[in-house]
């Protein structure tokens, strides 16, 4: 016996019109037609709903129809399979959000921690506002050191740190202006550059790394007597230190 024809038979045991079998499952007439001529077959939920209110179990409910049993067998593994996909789904999402959070604390601590400290160095070793808009410090006479008026990137740039931790030094001498330019912890890069003609006059561009702790070819580079320089450098690393 097909499922259209035990719905017949239910109906009618129940001595229920086609219009009044249709009223209580919120369906049309035609449907309730259909269902019991084998032209459509009910919905899972719908064939569930008959199954409790009729007191008759699935099994008997759909015995000997092979086609609506493949069926109702197909959309409870599509639901399995959409459950499981949606787990899934969720918990990645879950772990996504939460991530974020984490991420989010993170920086925020972060940013406070850098930009709090950056002021405060700032305060501590008397660095002014120049009219680039850096912060600088008049170390001696003719010797200047400076940093970018620094804050934090935005939370979605996903970056822990400054973009630019740089910090400068600028000489002025007699024929030469030096620069001397920090960007990572005893980490340089120095040049001189004539005051007449603009052109490079010393660079440590072609330097290998043992070249930056041998002050005396430092100082015949840039042209600062070598006492000079390494306090220069000193002063510099401890600055970097301090602020980075």
């Amino acid at each position: 016996m097909t499922l259209g024809s035990n719905i017949q038979k239910i109906r009618k045991e129940a001595q229920l019109s086609q219009e009044e079998f249709a009223e209580i499952f919120h369906v049309s007439r035609q449907t309730i037609s259909n269902w019991e001529n084998a032209k459509s077959y009910p919905d899972l939920e719908t064939i569930v709903k008959i199954s409790d209110r009729f007191h008759i179990s699935l099994d008997v409910l759909l015995k000997e129809d092979l086609i609506m049993v493949k069926t109702f067998d197909n959309e409870i593994k599509s639901t399995r399979k959409y459950a499981r996909a949606l787990i899934v789904i969720s918990v990645v999402f879950a772990l996504f959000i939460g991530s974020f959070v984490i991420y989010s604390c993170v920086y925020f601590s972060t940013k406070n921690r850098l930009e709090g400290n950056f002021a405060e160095q700032i305060e501590e070793n008397n660095f002014y506002k120049n009219k680039d808009g850096y912060y600088s410090m008049d170390y001696a006479d003719g010797v200047v050191y400076s940093v970018p008026n620094q804050s934090m990137p935005g939370l979605l740039d996903f970056s822990l740190h400054f973009h630019v931790s740089n910090l400068y030094c600028d000489i002025e001498l007699e024929n030469t202006n030096v620069e001397i330019v920090w960007e990572d912890s005893s980490t340089f890069s120095a040049s001189a550059v004539s005051r007449t003609d603009n052109k490079i006059v010393g660079s440590t561009a072609g330097f290998k790394e043992s070249d930056f702790t041998d002050m005396q070819k430092l100082s015949s580079e840039l042209g600062i007597p070598e006492e000079e320089l390494s306090e220069i450098i000193e002063k510099g690393n401890e600055l970097y230190g301090e602020f980075y």
